[in-house]
């Protein structure tokens, strides 16, 4: 069976921390920033964590 390739697109988007976190930056946090709050900005600015299925789906496709 030959080995699984790491996806490029994932591998540059989604990082897994030391303890298995796959982590991620929220999508739409990178224009339009002048009609946005400054509340919304911050929550752009911190990294969301994927839980569940979608973690051990992500993981495999980044070679983990």
């Amino acid at each position: 069976m030959p080995k699984l390739r790491t996806k490029s697109g994932i591998k540059k988007r989604f990082k897994v921390t030391p303890t298995g976190k796959v982590i991620h930056l929220v999508s739409g946090g990178a224009k339009l920033k002048a009609h946005k709050s400054s509340r919304t900005k911050r929550k752009y600015n911190q990294p969301a964590v994927l839980e569940g299925h979608q973690k051990a789906i992500f993981k495999k496709a980044l070679g983990k």
